[in-house]
């Protein structure tokens, strides 16, 4: 089931958790074994053998939750990264040892092979909730949630800087593949005025990302690229801007290929973020700004 986006609202009728910022994963429990799904349907069970105390769930039990590695009580995102990009058995045992995932639980699909699709969320959670205090396992946890105070909580959530909320009706049914008003996903935005630089081109008239930089401490730094956001006016405005503005070399030292152009444009960039590297995580285009 997906989440639509929305903005921070109160209602007695939705309980709010936070958006984990992990890899949203469905885990299958059978016979002695199990299996973990990603969005892309991809088996992501070799790649976490640390999470192997699955296999001794009921059987018949569907679980809908987020892979996270954990750094002081918050997910972080570059350790789950290092995670998810270890491919070989070698690096998987090794970055397994020093960064332990932890699987955190929203919601019961099926329980003891029955299936609780068209259950309400609030019947669900309670069963999950029983089902967690059962097993009691250290990295396997309940997200837990509030009920009807969201504006509340998304401050709070924010204050901890945490990626955001998810909001979920409580009568709803699970809906596989849906974005409807049952699930809305509300998170934390930074905003940050940039310098275009150049920009990555897609045929011979066109864009695929700009790349920007913005100031600190009196100097301009690249700060990645941004690849969202655009409509198709403000597309094409954007394009006979960068393509009659190029020059041979960057204006200032960047690691991202690409085509440069003259000083003279900026915009306006939400980002959750910022990466151990400096890059603006998750950008997204917001404005357009020229100056002479």
């Amino acid at each position: 089931m997906l989440a639509q986006p929305g903005e921070p609202f109160d209602s007695p009728d939705y309980l709010y958790e936070i958006k984990w910022d992990g890899t949203r994963t469905l885990a299958f429990i059978e016979d002695g074994s199990y299996r973990l799904l990603n969005r892309r349907r991809l088996d992501m069970k070799e790649r976490y053998p640390d999470l192997a105390f699955l296999k001794d769930l009921p059987p018949g039990t569907v679980l809908d939750g987020e892979v996270v590695v954990l750094k002081g009580g918050k997910p972080d995102f570059g350790l789950l990264e290092s995670r998810e990009q270890a491919r070989t058995p070698m690096r998987v045992r090794n970055v397994a040892r020093a960064y332990r995932a932890t699987y955190i639980v929203f919601d019961l699909l099926y329980e003891n092979f029955e299936p609780l699709l068209t259950h309400p969320l609030s019947e669900r959670r309670e069963r999950l909730s029983r089902l967690l205090k059962e097993v009691k396992h250290a990295r396997l946890m309940l997200s837990e949630a509030v009920v009807g105070t969201g504006r509340a909580f998304f401050e709070e959530v924010c204050r901890q800087n945490l990626e955001g909320v998810v909001a979920k009706r409580l009568g709803s049914q699970y809906l596989p593949g849906k974005r409807t008003e049952a699930w809305f996903k509300i998170k934390k935005q930074c905003e940050v005025i940039c310098a275009i630089v150049g920009f990555q081109p897609s045929g011979p008239d066109d864009f695929r990302s700009l790349i920007i930089a913005i100031e600190e401490n009196g100097k301009l730094n690249c700060v990645g690229k941004v690849g969202t956001g655009f409509s198709t006016p403000l597309r094409k405005r954007i394009n006979e801007l960068l393509w009659s503005r190029l020059r041979p070399k960057p204006v200032i030292p960047c690691n991202v290929k690409g085509k440069w152009i003259e000083p003279g444009l900026f915009c306006r960039v939400g980002y959750f973020e910022r990466t151990e590297s400096g890059d603006l995580r998750a950008p997204a285009f917001k404005e357009l700004i020229v100056r002479p």
